[in-house]
């Protein structure tokens, strides 16, 4: 049946609109559900073993405890530019082997000497500590090391942009 240039026109608008109404609810959904951001990779060996999500700030907390003086200590991280910036160092108690200078100064804190840091590093190569707590904390979540690899084995930390859209 021929139809008119005009008639074409209309029924193709038609489906257009059809197909826009019908698939924008989608999009927006996949749009709203697009998660970017950075992950702290955990390999041995050049394996991933691990890669867990960051928040928004690419913050995340190095903790262990000290083989001498058998108390916590945390390192404060940011993945930044694909590198990891040890920007705070935190423990309770000095001892043997605990630094006392850094690049941007000391202080005290809720019972907690900090130091302030600047350090940047591609990787991070970390030996698994036999002392229990050895991980990494991530949003209030600790991770510990021996999930993935054995004690007194080597890691390596790293950090890795990640992409994936995930619906709800």
């Amino acid at each position: 049946m021929f139809l008119p240039p005009h008639d074409r026109l209309y029924r193709e608008m038609r489906r257009f609109i059809i197909l826009f109404i019908l698939l924008f609810p989608l999009s927006n959904v996949l749009a709203q559900n697009k998660n970017e951001g950075t992950a702290l990779c955990i390999s041995q060996a050049g394996k991933i073993l691990a890669e867990l999500i960051l928040p928004e700030n690419g913050e995340f907390i190095l903790t262990y405890t000290h083989s001498i003086h058998k108390r916590p200590v945390y390192e404060y991280y940011r993945a930044e530019s694909g590198m990891l910036h040890l920007y705070e160092l935190r423990y309770d108690t000095t001892s043997t082997g605990m630094p006392s200078e850094s690049e941007g100064g000391f202080r005290i804190e809720n019972s907690f000497f900090v130091l302030a840091m600047d350090r940047w590093f591609k990787m991070l190569p970390i030996f698994i500590s036999p002392i229990p707590g050895h991980g990494v904390i991530i949003n209030e979540h600790l991770y510990p090391f021996i999930t993935w690899a054995q004690e007194e084995t080597a890691i390596e930390l790293s950090s890795n942009s990640v992409s994936h859209i995930g619906l709800p």
